[in-house]
């Protein structure tokens, strides 16, 4: 079957052979195929959280979620950002830095705490009455001020842990100085003799 169209010519015979099948052969013709395996597919993903999610965690916190979730709930909601190499190196620095305020603060808690054990005892003058009764009692804030007169520097008075104090006398007191560090020392309540 021959076809003239706009002074070309076609031929249908040569397109029919085309589609003809390859001759079969026999098995020793058959190529095995090879299956190269892929690398496993990472199912668990680091993300740094941008505001709180309540059941996962706090703004800034670093976190491993599963795969699906952070593409299908953190990231479109804007609750979290990929942590890829630069962010985790930030985030280990500022822990460092953390880490050193921390250990700091606690030294200079211990430098304090020595300061105290050293001086050993502070002065709170109050009035008396009858039987060396106090007028009142000695009250954290006074300690406070007997500890900077001393040593120049500001305590917490909150911090105090005092007995009630009635009468004249030695008694032993505390001071919270940091979370793991607490200061003990001696107050002594003399008799006030000025007006």
């Amino acid at each position: 079957m021959q076809g003239v169209f706009s002074g070309q010519q076609l031929s249908c015979n040569s397109s029919v052979a085309a589609f003809k099948a390859a001759p079969s052969s026999s098995a020793a013709g058959r190529q095995a195929v090879q299956v190269v395996a892929q690398k496993r597919v990472q199912k668990k993903q680091q993300v740094i959280l941008v505001r709180d999610v309540p059941g996962l965690g706090s703004e800034g916190s670093l976190k491993t979620v599963p795969v699906g979730y952070w593409r299908n709930y953190l990231q479109p909601q804007g609750l979290a950002a990929f942590a890829d190499a630069g962010i985790l190196e930030r985030i280990r620095q500022q822990r460092e830095a953390e880490e050193r305020a921390r250990l700091e603060e606690k030294a200079k808690a211990q430098a304090m705490a020595t300061a105290l054990a050293t001086i050993g005892k502070f002065v709170v003058k109050k009035k008396v009455g009858e039987n060396d009764a106090i007028f009142g009692s000695v009250t954290a804030q006074e300690l406070v001020d007997a500890i900077r007169m001393q040593t120049g520097r500001e305590l917490d008075r909150k911090a105090v842990t005092l007995p009630e104090i009635k009468t004249l006398g030695t008694y032993d007191a505390s001071i919270k100085l940091h979370a793991e560090v607490t200061g003990f020392f001696k107050v002594v309540v003399q008799k006030d003799t000025g007006n």
